[in-house]
Parts: structure tokens; sequence; C-alpha cells
């Protein structure tokens, strides 16, 4: 293990799969070619569109062909790959939540189409999203405050959905693209239909898919991950207009997914614990951009939006149903301008202002549920952002943000108005063409959950012994302050191509940070915290506990470090993720991922038509957590994956896809999980594009 890991420190680390910028359809993607990062086009880490490669960042990017290659069973399968970045809560898809270098679910912002997916409910999921609607997700590692406010303690993800300009470019000006897939673990069938037209102004995509997983997981030990089984129906409607050097779309999206799991999802099931689960999100949103070609100081974005995410949960063993309704409202709006200048390259000045509501309500058997209270909270944002360029190959961008939010809840709390500024400074030099050397310096806050804040009433009943119970009840803790960070990073890439003298690329990337966090929100649950009270009504000893949350402070750093070569017949890429994290008082965190090696391969045969890959994920355990949290043990896994899709003959617009994943039949915990996640599945997926027009 210890010989690997230096291997991989020396080789470093890229995801599995590099993006392929001519190719952004989902299902449509051409074989990569090259892990050529001084031609990938990024756009989450300034808000405009940059070249990867002099980029001041530490970015992510997962193309469709990626996604369609991997065939992920959840968003875990998706990201395993990526540095210092994991899917938490365990295998149920219901209960996935994001996580960027030791900092989860809501210290990371989502967000889908230019829209924030805010939804946050204790021990559920944020991902309630189907991969098949996707054609990129960039993922910004590092605190982004100052162009995404609340919420980008550790990054951000930045998910695209396809539009019919998109497929259009790549294959018949209309048509229809047929799939279906099975999963052995599970017995899980899916099928998808997509439609599309695009004319010279106008484009439309339809877009319905549905998976049922008919079985329980399996975990690497051949037991059954109870309560797993569920089945999930997405949607997407997506019209555009496109007059002269303008672009409106509206888009109707939806995500429905019902199963029987535990109360918490992320939790391990049980008799007593289990609820007939249907989760609903609905999301409209508004596009509109503008740009120009003879008004460089008008480069224009705006969108609107609401996103409502409902959830309906009938506990089995005693009938008690919850009915819970989170939605976000909001608007951005967003303008470039290119600034010429006399002795540079032109400056580009972004600015922006966003609005956005909060707002949550809960029900429990028809009465007020204060575990989930009705309440709310307003953002006001305005944010600035200067990207100037220097003689001698230097730069720098400076940015602020500044962002107001009041807090409202039913019951007898008292309203709260808070703000924060934060900033970001990031300096850069590019002496030859091949390197890039850079610096960051980026501060970033959260504001408090509705559920942090204001959660109130019984958290959890668990019987002792005959007569006697324990009661933990939530303490609402209003006064709670934000969480800030102040986050310092630097960074190196280096590309070299012909290597060799031959046709092999060489790219090498390395990134060191360290994130000092003051007021973190951390929840302590005291299972007994009291004398025991005697209920004559229930003739029941009933032992008191407490939930509650608590602001401290803590550290944490890491380091990414990655190297690829690649070929037009085929690539090899290793890397490592260093991280670690403490409190202030040496305290240690319950949460921070462990370090993580990989390895990656492909081969590209018949021209290009044949794909044959693999991916080896070596995850160190993590042991150093506070008292009676939990452990997890080191793992390794092996994932293959073979790709054909013929370009003539009589199978020309067909695809088929097969992918192995834990090969060899694990056992395994992504840490902090309670849950092992799923052993050997075979995963077969055949697609047919039918095309008109072209």
């Amino acid at each position: 293990m210890r010989l690997v890991l230096t291997i991989s420190m020396l080789l470093a680390m890229t995801p599995l799969y590099a993006s392929t910028p001519d190719d952004p359809v989902p299902g449509t993607a051409a074989p990569r070619t090259s892990g050529n990062i001084l031609e990938t086009i990024v756009v989450s880490a300034t808000r405009t569109e940059r070249v990867l490669f002099t980029t001041p960042a530490a970015l992510s990017i997962i193309d469709a062909q990626s996604i369609n290659l991997i065939q992920p069973f959840g968003y875990q399968d998706l990201f395993e790959s990526v540095p210092s970045v994991n899917v938490v809560g365990g295998p149920r898809r219901i209960a996935e939540e994001p996580s960027i270098r030791g900092f989860s679910d809501e210290q990371v912002v989502l967000r889908i189409d230019g829209t924030r997916l805010n939804y946050n409910k204790a021990h559920g999921g944020r991902f309630l999203l189907d991969p098949s609607l996707l054609k990129s997700v960039e993922v910004l590692r590092g605190a982004g405050s100052s162009l995404y406010g609340s919420g980008a303690l550790g990054g951000a993800f930045v998910l695209e959905s396809a539009s019919g300009r998109d497929l259009a470019k790549r294959d018949a000006p209309a048509g229809v693209r047929l799939t279906t897939g099975f999963q052995s673990n599970g017995e899980e069938w899916r099928l998808g239909a997509t439609g599309y037209a695009a004319g010279a102004r106008h484009d439309v995509l339809a877009h319905l898919s549905g998976r049922s997983l008919g079985e329980n997981l399996i975990d690497g030990s051949g037991n059954d991950i109870l309560a797993t089984r569920d089945e999930s129906v997405a949607s997407l409607l997506k019209l555009g207009f496109t007059p002269e050097q303008q672009r409106l779309e509206l888009a109707f999206e939806s995500f429905d997914n019902d199963g029987r799991n535990p109360t918490n999802a992320n939790e391990v099931a049980t008799p007593d614990n289990l609820v007939d689960r249907t989760t609903e999100r609905r999301n409209h949103r508004l596009r509109y951009q503008l740009a120009p070609d003879d008004r460089p100081w008008l480069d224009l974005s705006l969108t609107a939006y609401e996103n409502n995410v409902t959830t309906r949960e009938f506990r089995l063993d005693d009938a008690r149903l919850d009915l819970s309704d989170f939605r976000t409202r909001g608007a951005e709006l967003v303008n470039t301008a290119t600034v010429p200048l006399p002795f540079a390259d032109a400056v580009r000045l972004t600015g922006g202002l966003e609005l956005y509501e909060d707002r949550q309500s809960g029900r429990r058997n028809g009465a007020a549920r204060p575990q989930f209270p009705d309440a709310k909270v307003e953002y006001q944002a305005a944010f600035l952002q200067a990207e100037v360029p220097l003689p001698g190959g230097f730069a720098v961008i400076p940015g602020m943000r500044f962002d107001a939010f009041d807090y409202r809840a039913d019951r007898s709390f008292a309203d709260r108005d808070d703000q924060e500024l934060t900033s970001r400074l990031s300096i850069s030099w590019q002496p030859i063409t091949s390197l890039y050397l850079w610096a960051e310096y980026a501060e970033a806050f959260r504001a408090p959950s509705l559920g942090e804040l204001f959660a109130d009433g019984v958290h959890f009943i668990v019987p002792l012994a005959p007569g006697q119970v324990v009661v933990n009840e939530f303490v609402a803790t209003p006064e709670l302050r934000a969480e800030q960070s102040e986050q310092v990073q630097m960074g190196a890439r280096w590309q070299q191509e012909n290597v060799f003298q031959r046709e092999f690329t060489l790219s090498v990337e390395t990134t060191v940070w360290q994130s000092d966090v003051a007021d973190y929100v951390d929840q302590v649950v005291i299972f007994i915290d009291g004398p025991p009270q005697f209920d004559r009504f229930t003739e029941t000893l009933v032992f008191p506990g407490s939930t509650t949350n608590r602001n401290v402070d803590a550290e944490l750093q890491g380091a990414e470090l990655s190297a690829d070569i690649s070929h037009r017949l085929g690539y090899v890429s290793a890397g490592l993720t260093l991280i670690d994290g403490e409190r202030r008082n040496g305290e240690d965190l319950a949460s921070v991922q462990p370090n993580r090696a990989t390895l990656g391969a492909g081969v590209y045969l018949l021209e290009g038509q044949l794909t044959l890959a693999a991916n080896l994920v070596l995850s160190d355990g993590r042991r150093d957590v506070p008292s009676g949290a939990l452990q997890t043990a080191g793992y390794g896994t092996a994932d293959f994956y073979v790709q054909y899709r013929p370009r003539q003959g009589m199978l020309k617009d067909w695809e088929f896809n097969l992918a192995l994943d834990n090969a060899f039949d694990n056992s395994y915990r992504v840490h902090p999980n309670a849950i092992a996640q799923p052993g050997r599945s075979l995963r077969l997926s055949l697609s047919r594009n039918f095309g008109w027009g072209g």
C-alpha cells in the first residue's frame, strides 16, 4: 500500500476521462484522444469562459463521454476518481451528498444550468437529478463565495444539461436517441428517450428516463444492503430561441423517486425505522443571454428560476406521516465587460446581482412539525471581479462579494438579519507556453441552515429496557453564527506535446491548499444528559438526551497531484489526494475524507470506434476521528469499461456499453458512511440514434 501511494504521489492525479470540448452532447462524444488542457474551456472558476490550463483554480471536468462510459448507478460512481471529491451518505441514491476537501453537504454549492439546488434535509441527499440529463459537470475545488455566495466553503458543482442545439451540432437537425440498460446488482432496468430538433433560430429537447431497482443491492461480503430498492423517473423539456447574438431558453425539469427506506436515508435499515418515501423535485428556469459582437462591454446573462422539493414519508411501524416542502426561488443577473488595454490583453470586468429565497415547511400527521419548522431565509447579493493581464506573462484576478440575508421563522423565534463580505485574489504567471503557476487567497462563508437554527422537538427515541426509553430532543440554536473560512492555495500546471518525439502529450498538475475555518457548525448528540423522570401516562422511565449545534474553529489542509500521458491510441493517468483536518483545540473532525490514490488507463481500437478502459481506486482508512465517531478501513476497488460505437455498416448509429463496477467484489465503506457500498455489478446499455434532415 505504501509503495502504491508513493508511486501515485510521484505520478499524481487527473480524472479518469478528460473532457472533449468538441463533444458536449450526452451519448455522442467521440473517444478521448488527448488530455489537452491547453484547449479545454471552463466557466465555473471566474463565471467567464477561460482555457483550463491558464485558469488560477483547482478544477475537474466530467464530460458526457465519461458519464456515458461509466453508466453511473449514482453520483459516487461519477466522482470517485476526481481529486478531493467524494459523495457521502451511503449507497441509496436518495441519500447522496456532495463532499469536497472535507467540506460536505451544505458546505458545497450545487448548481444546475445557472440555478441553485439548495435543498437540505437532515440525513437526506441533494443529488436529486438523473446523471443521464447532464452534458458536463465542472467541479470547483476550494473557497468560492466571492462568486457563489453562501455554502461555497469546499467549492461548487456546476452542472449543465444539453439542449436541442447541442445535439443538432453533432447529429442531424432532428432526431431521437433511445437507450436501455441493465445492472446486475439489484437487478436494475433503465430506459431513456431523448428527442431534439434545431433550426436556424429555434431548438427543442425533450428527455424522459426511468430506473427501477427491483432487488436490494448486495455488498462485497454478499449481504443485502437493506431497503435500497427504489424507482425513479426524470424528465427535461428545454425550449430555445436564438435570434441574432441572443439566446432565450426555457426549461422544465422533474425528478421523482419512490422507495422504502429508513427514516434517515443514510442509516442502516431496521424493521422499526422504515418509511414509504416519495420525493419529488420540480425545477423551472428561464435564461437569457445577450452578447453583441460590436459591444465588448455587453455580455449579459439573466436567470430566473424556482426549485421545489416535496417529500412524503409514511412510517410503517406506527403510521406516522411526515410531509416536507423546500422551495428556492431566485434570479441572477451577470454581465462581463471587455476593456482593451494598450500594454496587454483586454481586462474583463464581471459583475452581478443575485436574489434568492429558501423557504421550508413541515407537517407531521397534519400538525406543525418542529423538527422541520416553517421558516425562510432571503438573500440579496452583489459581486464584482476583474481579470487583469499584466506584462511578462503575469495576471491578477481580484474579486469581492457582499451578501445580506434575513431569517424568519414561525413560533417564538425572533427575526434575524446578517451579512457577509467575502473576497478573493489570485496571481498567476506563465513564463513559457507549457508552464503555468498560480496562487490564490479566497474567503468563503455558509449561513446556517433553517434546520440548524430552528429544529426543535423529538429527534429520536431508543428503548433501553422494558419500561425504559431514551428520548433525545433537538435544542434550537437561533443564534448560531455563520461558518467562515480563509483559504490559501497554490498550483502549477505543465503540459508538453510530442513527448519522446512522438504523438504523446504529457500533463502534470499539483495543488496545495489550507483552509482556516471559524465557527464551523458541529452537531453534538448527547445520548443521555440528565436524570430520568417517570411518565405516569405511559408508565415509562424516560432518560432525557439532547441534540444541538455549536460553533467551533477548525483547520483543514491537503494536496492534489496529477499526471496524465495521452496519445491518439490511449492514455494512462495516476494520482494522489491528501486531506487532513482537526479542530483548533486539537480534537479530530469526524467527516474528513481519507487519502486516496487512483490509476486509470484506456486504449482506443478500430480507429477509435472501440474503447477499453480501467480505473483503480485505493483509499486509506480514517482512524483519527472523535471518540465514539465511526472509523473507516482502507479499501481498493477496480472498474472496467468497454464501449463500441461503430461509424459505418449495419451497426452505424448504435452504441454498446459494458461496465464492470467493483470487479473484485470488495467490501468497503466510503467514510463516514455507516453502510457498505455495493459489491460487484455488471452494467450493460444499448443506444440507437435516429436522425432526420441531415
